[in-house]
C-alpha cells in the first residue's frame, strides 16, 4: 500500500464517482478503478460498492476513510515540517559557547531568534576551542564560535566568518594583590599561576597566553590547565590563579572576581572571534542563527562575505 492508493480512495470517496475522481486526480477512469481494486484485495475487504447509480462507501470503507484521511494530513504535515527544515525555520539548533564573550553576543540575538523563528529549540553548549571543533565535526554542535589563532585547524567543509574583536582583560580573585591596580602589565602576570581553559597540548587558551607573552618577551612561571569555563572562574574567585580572557561585560558580577584592562595594548592583546558552522548545515538551521548574528556583529556588519579556510 503507498500514499497514492490513500490519495485515489479519499477522491473517489469525496466524489462519490470514479469519472470526478479521474478527472480531479488527472489520470483515467480505468486506471483509477484498478487502483482502487488493487488496495480493496491488499486489505482483503471491500470498500466501495459500485453500480449504475454511482458509488457507495461500506461501511469497512467508511472506518477506512478517516484513517486514510489522517494518515494524508500526517503525511503532507511531516512534508511542510521538512521543507521548512531544510531553509532552517525549524528543528533543533546545538550552538557551542566559549563563555562569556560568545554568551553575550548570542543573548543579544537570542530572544529576536526565537521570536524570528519559534520552531527552532536551542541547545548551548559550553565548550573550549578545541572541543568545538571536534563537536562540529562529529555533527554534535550546529555552529561553534572559534578565535582567529584556529581557524587553520578548521577541516575542509567547515565555513567561518568574523563576528566581533574584543581586547582582552585581566579576572583575578577581588583579594588579589594586582587587583588593587587600574591597568595590569603583562609582566606582573608571567609571575602568576596562569589558569587556562582546556587540557595540554588540546588548550588553545593555553597557546594563546604562551605566544602573547613570548612575543613581548616573557615567559610564564606557571601554567594551569582547568577542564571548564566555570571551573576556571572558581580557582579565580578561590585565589586559585588568574587568567587572561575576554568577553569583559559577561564577568561584571561574578562574586569575587575583579576584572582589569591590561597595561599594554595592540593586535595581539586582542581577540578576533568567527563563528563557524558545516558546509552542509549553510542552508538550514546555523545558517539561519548565523545571519541573525551578522545583524549585530561588529565586524559581520561590515563584511558579510563567508570566507573558507584556504586549500594550503
Amino acid at each position: 500500500m503507498e500514499l497514492r492508493h490513500l490519495r485515489y480512495f479519499a477522491a473517489v470517496a469525496r466524489t462519490l464517482s470514479f469519472r470526478e475522481a479521474s478527472e480531479d486526480l488527472h489520470l483515467s477512469t480505468p486506471a483509477l478503478s484498478k487502483q482502487i481494486k488493487d488496495l480493496e484485495e491488499e486489505l482483503g475487504v471491500r470498500l466501495m460498492e459500485r453500480n449504475t447509480s454511482g458509488v457507495r462507501l461500506t461501511n469497512a470503507g467508511t472506518v477506512f476513510l478517516a484513517e486514510a484521511r489522517d494518515i494524508l494530513a500526517r503525511a503532507k504535515r511531516a512534508t511542510e515540517l521538512a521543507r521548512e527544515a531544510a531553509k532552517g525555520h525549524r528543528g533543533r539548533l546545538s550552538i557551542g559557547n566559549i563563555g562569556p564573550i560568545t554568551a553575550n553576543l548570542i543573548a543579544t540575538r537570542l530572544a529576536t531568534f526565537c521570536s524570528r523563528y519559534p520552531d527552532i529549540e536551542i541547545d548551548l553548549i559550553d565548550m573550549d576551542v578545541a572541543s568545538q571543533i571536534s563537536a562540529l565535526e562529529r555533527g554534535e554542535i550546529h555552529v561553534g564560535f572559534i578565535a582567529a589563532a584556529a581557524v587553520a585547524q578548521l577541516p575542509r567543509d567547515v565555513i567561518h566568518v568574523p563576528l566581533l574583536t574584543t581586547p582582552l582583560f585581566t579576572a583575578l580573585g577581588s583579594d588579589h594583590r594586582l587587583a588593587a591596580l587600574t591597568t595590569i602589565p603583562l609582566a606582573e602576570l608571567a609571575k602568576e599561576r596562569l589558569l587556562c581553559v582546556g587540557s595540554g597540548k588540546q588548550s588553545l587558551h593555553r597557546v594563546y597566553i604562551r605566544n602573547l607573552l613570548e612575543g613581548r618577551g616573557l615567559k610564564a612561571q606557571t601554567l594551569i590547565d582547568v577542564k571548564g569555563f566555570e571551573s576556571l572562574l572558581a580557582m579565580i574567585a578561590g585565589g586559585q590563579g588568574v587568567s587572561l580572557l575576554a568577553g569583559r561585560t559577561g564577568l561584571t558580577r561574578i562574586d569575587n572576581v575583579v576584572i582589569r584592562p591590561l597595561k599594554e595594548t595592540g593586535t595581539d592583546v586582542e581577540i578576533a572571534i568567527s563563528a563557524v558552522w558545516r558546509e552542509n548545515e549553510r542552508a538550514s538551521l546555523a545558517h539561519s542563527f548565523i545571519e541573525e548574528l551578522q545583524e549585530t556583529a561588529p565586524i559581520a556588519k561590515k563584511a558579510r562575505t563567508r570566507t573558507q579556510r584556504s586549500a594550503a
